[in-house]
């Protein structure tokens, strides 16, 4: 009897544990998401591509000749914990391949590739002619910023039913032109959410 304990104990686990991998091209799989009261996939995916098509359509573009984009700060002011690169990142592509925009990337502190290999200059274990020269770096001309908000309010529906969360998320980006400091565009995105189990400090 003492054998057996251990191997039910263990079968039990087995039959508890696992992982499964969610296929984001299943539009079931991605909408069996749609209970999850946190941010997930589907709400960065459609939220990125409402302001990237808002950006794009507002003009700002044709009002800078080479627009090129520093990333400024992007502040994650929800009770949740996560990069917000995974948002700004889809808007990014999104717009370098749209062939409208460029992003500096040696401004954004992503990638400092650039800088370093200048420092490079007149070290003799490099051949020099491979090496930048100076005034080739291009400046940018216009920056993103903005912040992502998140509100809870408490909802009851009847004497018997239990009290739910509506969870608002709100994404607001700001695109200015850096010779004028002036706003070229602006928008607002939100992510409703209703359920059990909302984020909290």
């Amino acid at each position: 009897m003492k054998k057996l304990i251990p191997l039910a104990l263990t079968l039990a686990l087995c039959a508890c544990g696992g992982t499964r991998v969610v296929d984001l091209n299943d539009e079931k799989e991605v909408a069996a998401m749609q209970d999850v009261m946190e941010l997930e996939y589907r709400d960065w995916t459609k939220t990125a591509q409402n302001m990237t098509e808002s950006m794009l359509k507002s003009g700002a573009f044709k009002q800078i000749k080479n627009p090129v984009i520093a990333m400024g700060p992007i502040v994650n002011d929800t009770q949740q914990r996560f990069d917000t690169d995974i948002l700004t990142k889809k808007i990014r592509t999104t717009l370098m391949n749209s062939g409208t925009a460029q992003i500096a990337t040696n401004f954004s502190g992503e990638d400092l590739t650039s800088e370093k290999m200048r420092a490079q200059r007149n070290n003799p274990e490099y051949d020099q002619t491979t090496i930048a020269k100076t005034g080739t770096l291009v400046a940018p001309n216009m920056s993103l910023s903005g912040k992502m908000l998140q509100r809870n309010l408490q909802l009851e529906s009847g004497w018997f039913s239990s009290v739910d969360t509506r969870t608002e998320y709100y994404l607001q980006l700001t695109l200015t032109d850096l010779k004028t400091g002036l706003s070229v565009w602006e928008d607002e995105q939100p992510i409703i959410k209703e359920g059990t189990h909302a984020p909290t400090w």
